[in-house]
């Protein structure tokens, strides 16, 4: 059995104790290397220095990445007070906080009205609700027997892998039917960005680096995931919830390229066990 463990934010194989890479672990790989300090850093200036940073950012350092952005801020503008770093971080915490809650609401509602409406048909779906041991946990070892419905927060991994050295990542809204999967991800981010200035690297070279895409990217692959059962995709996209109000909300079709996607896995199954484990976030 796969369960994942919201403490540790890691994926785990319980019979052979292995810790599994999801999305997170995986997508690295492929993107610009993510320095949280540095991040932290330049968002602490965006707020510091107010329409200034855009102008530096978007003009003489524009083709700079954001580890040479910050070391040009905190050399060029040494006053700004230490306190606009540590708010940037207690920010980003607390939004993983209300992110996670936005999760568990939506998942709630769907359980108490008992349907739930996919996006790509417009048809009601029965939300399909299973015992569990665990509170994220893989419902069964074949996926393909799962009955048709809608699934909130469906744990999948690649079946030609095997479940104990395989990717992992939960869908958040999985519908079924008929032997088709239409796959929905919930995204809480301020903003998405949709920035066309760098592409993303080796099978997915073709693709932008940049959130939108890598989100896209991310319900395509576990559309991926569910196909390695034997479903037919549907339709993929992922949903904007704004302000962590599920009243507010925009939808993001994506374009389920299957050649790409047979690449991607071929690569994934090639560099995997070379993976770095990194906390799994959504």
């Amino acid at each position: 059995m796969i369960i994942f463990s919201e403490k540790e934010h890691k994926y785990k194989h319980l019979e052979s104790g292995n810790i599994l890479k999801g999305w997170t672990s995986l997508i690295k790989n492929y993107t610009e290397t993510f320095n949280l300090e540095k991040q932290a850093i330049c968002s602490a200036y965006s707020n510091y220095l107010g329409p200034k940073y855009r102008g530096i950012k978007f003009g003489k350092m524009v083709d700079a990445s954001v580890d040479e952005l910050a070391e040009y801020l905190l050399s060029a503008y040494p006053e700004m007070p230490t306190h606009y770093i540590d708010e940037v971080k207690y920010e980003w915490d607390y939004a993983a906080i209300l992110g996670s809650e936005t999760h568990l609401e939506a998942e709630m509602k769907s359980y108490e009205r008992g349907y739930e409406i996919n996006p790509f048909t417009d048809e009601e779906f029965q939300v399909i609700k299973m015992d569990k041991q665990y509170d994220n946990q893989l419902l069964m070892d074949d996926l393909s027997n799962l009955p048709d419905g809608y699934y909130p927060e469906l744990l999948v991994y690649d079946y030609s892998m095997g479940q104990g050295n395989t990717p992992v990542t939960m869908i958040d809204k999985c519908f079924i039917k008929g032997g088709v999967v239409w796959i929905d991800d919930f995204k809480t981010n301020k903003a998405i960005w949709a920035g066309k200035d760098k592409m993303m690297k080796g099978v997915l070279s073709s693709l932008y680096d940049s959130t939108e895409e890598k989100y896209k990217l991310q319900a395509c692959f576990g559309a991926k995931l569910m196909s390695t059962f034997g479903f037919k995709v549907g339709g993929v996209g992922f949903t904007h919830v704004k302000d962590y109000n599920l009243n507010k909300t925009k939808f993001y079709l994506a374009k389920y390229d299957e050649y790409l996607m047979d690449k991607f896995q071929e690569d994934w199954k090639r560099i995997y066990d070379k993976l770095e484990i990194v906390n799994e976030t959504d």
